[in-house]
């Protein structure tokens, strides 16, 4: 298909969304919302306009769609848009439409120079590298800027969900500190109320009928599904187990709340939450992503109509795709044009990560229970969950993106490094022994184990394009770096070519 057609199509597509979102309205609710001007890139808490039932936005390899599954939202109305604590923020400010629910370094940049850092996404509670510094200053806040990270402030020694302190199995010294935050005499570990500050990216709040309800508590003794019900994959660690009290304590710890959200506030928040889908919606190489013809996996409307699948059971299994096909729009055309190039090497990609073997080693909690050897497997082996690629039966597990020397956190010098020393009495962890070197413990700062240092949960793979950086941490700046990462991990040896089929694949999803 020609450039040319397919801006038409868009086009065509960008009216009909607006005409079914304008109908599905109606007189008497637009009555009371606000009027709807375009594509809103940044929304702040407060804003009265409408989120339309469907919206595209322009990210780093073409269009973001969204779609709102029970219809438009009135934000005046809607909690999810609305302050509910102190400092000016509400949910949708560390979960911008735009940045597929999460944020982009992209639009934040572009934020600090809009307000000249005015912006409530700048809070120093945790829009700056620590409370105590120069709040105006732009350094202060390099660590969100840069990479895209929010400081997330923990009790330590760490608590449970009832607030009683767990007895950690590790101690934590304070290598490198170049924040100050964890030798702040206010908000460090020898504080009054001794806190670890550790910088983590805002997750993504879409999709989450794949997320919620499907993740089985993970006995690492047994190697077995616990049998209870778990949603960890809301936070990096793992430590909140429910969509609501995810949201409750985000009003507390983000927008510095004084009181829970009330119950019709609350479920404002989860309502909206669980309706709303994000993926990519177009290419500026491969075209509409939403087409009849395409792959069943691809666009906001197969996502939000699919119906809830279980894990992927074998290794060879497609995640995403359910064909081995991408046809071309017109299902004739089979001329070696850039869209259809682009089509067969996300084709290609697709099928390494589902497919292509290799060893996964040195991995906590996947590699050291039951055997303690290293596995065959694929990209799809951890990131199995259909239509998601997140991890229905354990989610957190250490691949090394913050543990020296496999992260390389040498190279990462704005980031605080912790030495932790486990117990003699404690399990080990099992590929790094009992003294770790880190940017970030993970799950141990949840549970106090040492055998979770490290672990952190993975992410879901949609609305990739607009939400760079990649990892919790932040350090990968592209998908390149990621599949960098893990090609040096595991010694995968991927070529060039199918390394760009990777990002390929990853960057329409």
């Amino acid at each position: 298909m020609s450039m040319g057609k397919l801006e038409v199509l868009r086009v065509r597509r960008s009216v009909l969304l607006k005409l079914v979102s304008t109908f599905f309205v109606g007189a008497t609710v637009a009555a009371t919302m606000g009027q709807y001007s375009g594509p809103k890139l940044w929304w702040e808490a407060g804003d009265t306009e409408n989120l339309p039932l469907s919206e595209s936005f322009p990210d780093r390899t073409g269009e973001l769609l969204l779609y709102n599954y029970e219809g438009p939202v009135a934000a005046r109305h809607n909690s999810f848009f609305q302050p509910l604590g102190t400092n000016g923020r509400a949910c949708v400010t560390c979960h911008q439409p735009s940045n597929a629910m999460s944020l982009s370094t992209d639009s934040l940049q572009e934020r600090w120079k809009t307000t000249e850092g005015k912006d409530p996404v700048f809070a120093a509670i945790d829009g700056s590298n620590c409370p105590s510094l120069p709040q105006s200053q732009k350094s202060s806040h390099s660590l969100l800027l840069q990479r895209g990270l929010f400081r997330i402030y923990l009790p330590w020694p760490t608590v449970d969900s009832s607030g009683t302190p767990i007895k950690p199995e590790f101690t934590i010294e304070v290598v490198r500190d170049p924040t100050g935050c964890n030798t702040d005499p206010v908000y460090g570990l020898n504080s009054a109320q001794p806190t670890i500050s550790v910088y983590r990216r805002p997750r993504m709040v879409a999709n989450l009928k794949f997320i919620l309800g499907t993740m089985d508590d993970f006995d690492v003794a047994t190697a077995k599904p616990s049998g209870s019900i778990h949603s960890g994959a809301l936070t990096a660690d793992g430590r909140e187990a429910t969509l609501e009290s995810q949201a409750i304590n985000a009003v507390f710890a983000h927008e510095q709340g004084k009181r829970k959200p009330d119950p019709d506030q609350l479920q404002d928040i989860l309502d909206f939450e669980r309706q709303i889908f994000i993926a990519q919606g177009s290419d500026r190489v491969g075209g509409d992503l939403t087409e009849v013809d395409g792959p069943q996996a691809l666009g906001t409307w197969n996502l939000a109509r699919a119906e809830l699948p279980a894990a992927v059971k074998s290794p060879y299994q497609a995640v995403f795709f359910t064909a081995d096909d991408w046809r071309s729009s017109n299902n004739t055309d089979t001329r070696p044009t850039p869209q259809n190039e682009f089509r067969a090497s996300v084709v290609r990609g697709n099928r390494i990560f589902s497919s292509r073997m290799f060893t996964i080693s040195e991995t906590a909690n996947l590699t050291d229970r039951p055997s303690g050897r290293p596995i065959e497997g694929t990209c799809s082996t951890c990131h199995k969950a259909a239509l998601v690629g997140t991890d229905p039966t354990r989610g957190w597990m250490d691949v090394g993106t913050t543990i020296q020397p496999t992260a390389n956190s040498e190279d990462s010098p704005d980031l605080p490094l912790f030495k932790i020393t486990c117990s003699a009495t404690a399990l080990p962890h099992p590929h790094r022994g009992r003294v770790i070197y880190t940017t970030d413990p993970g799950r141990a700062l949840t549970t106090g184990k040492c055998s979770d240092v490290g672990s952190v949960v993975m992410q879901q793979f949609r609305g990739l394009s607009a939400r760079a950086p990649y990892f919790s941490n932040g350090s990968a700046k592209d998908l390149g770096q990621v599949v960098d990462f893990y090609d040096r991990r595991f010694q995968i040896h991927l070529s060039a070519q199918e390394k760009q089929d990777l990002i390929n694949f990853m960057s329409v999803l």
